[in-house]
């Protein structure tokens, strides 16, 4: 014990040299990178790209001459929803080649001209499917070195009476230079979004072996619904999701229709996380969620109502969910503080809470005060970080649980397990026999035999008892192996006493097999010469009789073992006793 204990606080020292060592080399490492880019910082691709790109949002005006207001286009007097309205600018006289006009539209429809000549048009598709805007897109108008000077116009209709609909971020120059550079800056909230993406597909899939046991739970499934949800929002409101596929139409749909698929998950985790006291919670919350996604798409495809014009109905039910994430909130707190339980995962949880309750009031201010640029952006930090903390709090739980019901089924194992050879012990062996006695009138056969193994008191008395376990081992394989060829069941029901089930066709030329099988494979192992132990078994059958409507299996088992003890009474009579036998070797 000693030993192990110095070897053990050995391998520990020197690890803990090592680990000291590739902290060092770590730390010169990153030293090395960090100076690198900061002495040796230059021009960026994007920043060269962009070299030469002018803001161009200033000067635009109203056919009347008056400046309009290209961050609000819903709030000039002039607007109204399909009538159609032109804003005017200038084209520089330097304009050079190579340049475009590049700006983000909000729920609008427009299209660009220059000197009257229609410059560009986005491409419209039309579906039931869609919202009745292009939502939010971003559009590179191609120009020339000969329209210096020139008019540009942009003529768009709102479509919303009452949602922001807006022309910004608008610049002159290079459009490689402008999407490049907006990837860029959405880069972080891009990786983000996937990553949030992929926690809850893991999560999806950890709740499959987490429930492969009687008592479900799935957490799992419902955080990593809520996590899917949130992330498509969450993408889909980067504006990013353009450069891969131009239909933004669906792009709008998709974030519209991914809100509504948020409360139904969230509720349905924090009850399966927390526990409701109020039993209706649940259905009430689950049950307007789901009229609200009727009522909205009814309204939708009826042509009264897009999903954009229904959000109002999609926020009041986030609003509920969030005041029931609230309550969750002051109830995980009071019960960590009643407690007084210092446990991680439930510090975990708490960090998580505090982070999207955080984050949305973050966004809330920033919303209210105008900043409209990425109106998610907290809210994603948060809700990822309360993912990840809420999912490795779930997922200790259900790893937890799988471990009991590993341990619970290993019990049930050596509850019917003989420890010693593996097969059947004598509980079910009778349980097996309760089964069958409840079907056998719908069996077409059902054999019990039944082996006594011969010399196991001499073997133990007077070779030790590790060699009767060896006895009762290699007898086990043997009457083992002979059933399973044969479909049949074995059990070991005493001492040197075991027992084997067949059902089905043909049980008594079956058995008749087996008992030949075993015999085979007795002599077999007895003709080795040196062999330390004799292998000697007995064996007897009965079949039940179908046409003896009183007869029980237990009255089958008790022929087979008369029969075995006529068979054990039979070898005796012509084998060598033991005690000359093992004399002799």
């Amino acid at each position: 014990m000693n030993g192990s204990g110095t070897e053990t606080n050995r391998i520990r020292k020197r690890n803990t040299v090592y680990h000291m060592l590739y902290a060092v080399m770590v730390g010169f490492f990153l030293a090395m990178i960090i100076w690198a880019a900061v002495h040796n910082r230059g021009k960026s691709p994007t920043d060269q790209l962009s070299d030469g790109n002018i803001v161009f949002a200033e000067g635009w005006c109203l056919s009347d001459g008056s400046a309009a207001d290209m961050e609000h286009l819903q709030k000039m007097p002039s607007v109204e929803p399909y009538r159609e309205e032109s804003v005017f600018h200038t084209l520089p006289a330097d304009l050079g080649e190579g340049k475009s006009l590049c700006f983000r539209s909000k729920n609008i429809n427009y299209k660009v001209y220059v000197d009257g000549e229609l410059r560009y048009a986005p491409g419209v598709r039309e579906s039931r499917v869609y919202n009745r805007s292009l939502g939010t897109r971003w559009s590179y108008v191609p120009l020339y070195a000969e329209d210096a000077g020139a008019a540009v116009e942009i003529r768009f209709e709102t479509v919303y009476k009452s949602a922001r609909a807006c022309i910004d971020h608008l610049t002159l120059g290079s459009a490689a230079g402008e999407i490049v550079g907006t990837i860029t800056d959405k880069t972080v909230a891009f990786s983000t979004c996937l990553l949030m993406l992929f926690a809850g597909l893991l999560l999806l899939i950890a709740d499959i072996p987490a429930n492969m046991q009687r008592d479900k739970n799935h957490e799992l499934l419902y955080l990593g619904l809520f996590a899917v949800s949130i992330a498509l929002w969450c993408l889909a409101e980067t504006n990013l999701l353009q450069f891969y596929t131009d239909d933004s139409r669906l792009l709008q749909t998709l974030s519209c229709c991914s809100l509504m698929m948020i409360p139904i998950p969230l509720v349905l985790y924090l009850d399966a996380a927390f526990g409701f006291q109020k039993k209706w919670v649940v259905p009430v919350v689950c049950g307007m969620s789901a009229a609200e996604f009727a009522l909205c798409t009814i309204l939708h495809f009826a042509g009264i109502l897009d999903y954009h014009e229904t959000l109002t109905l999609t926020h009041i039910m986030l609003a509920i969910s969030a005041v029931l994430l609230f309550y969750s909130i002051v109830k995980n707190a009071f019960a960590v503080r009643e407690s007084r339980v210092r446990n991680v995962y439930k510090a975990i949880r708490s960090v998580g809470l505090m982070s999207i309750c955080f984050a949305t009031g973050i966004d809330i201010a920033r919303y209210y005060r105008g900043y409209n640029n990425d109106s998610a952006m907290f809210v994603r930090i948060g809700l990822l970080i309360f993912i990840l903390c809420y999912g490795s709090a779930s997922l200790e739980r259900m790893v937890n649980a799988v471990k009991l019901g590993m341990q619970a089924e290993f019990v049930s194992q050596l509850a019917y397990c003989d420890g010693l050879t593996g097969v059947g012990n004598r509980t079910a062996f009778q349980e097996r026999l309760e089964e069958l006695e409840g079907q056998k009138k719908e069996l077409s056969g059902i054999a019990i035999m039944m082996f006594d193994v011969n010399d196991l008191k001499y073997v133990n008395d007077h070779l030790g008892h590790q060699r009767g376990d060896e006895l009762i081992v290699g007898c086990a394989d043997i009457v083992k192996t002979a059933l399973e060829k044969e479909d049949g069941t074995c059990f070991r029901i005493g001492g040197d006493e075991f027992a084997g089930v067949l059902v089905g066709e043909d049980v008594t030329g079956r058995c008749e097999a087996v008992l030949t099988l075993f015999r085979d494979a007795m002599d077999s192992y007895n003709a080795v010469p040196r062999q330390k132990i004799r292998i000697s078994i007995a064996g007897g059958y009965a079949v039940y009789d179908a046409s003896q409507e009183d007869e029980m299996l237990m009255d089958v088992y008790q022929q087979a073992d008369v029969r075995m003890y006529e068979n054990k009474k039979q070898i005796k009579s012509v084998q060598t006793a033991p005690a000359d036998f093992y004399k002799s070797h």
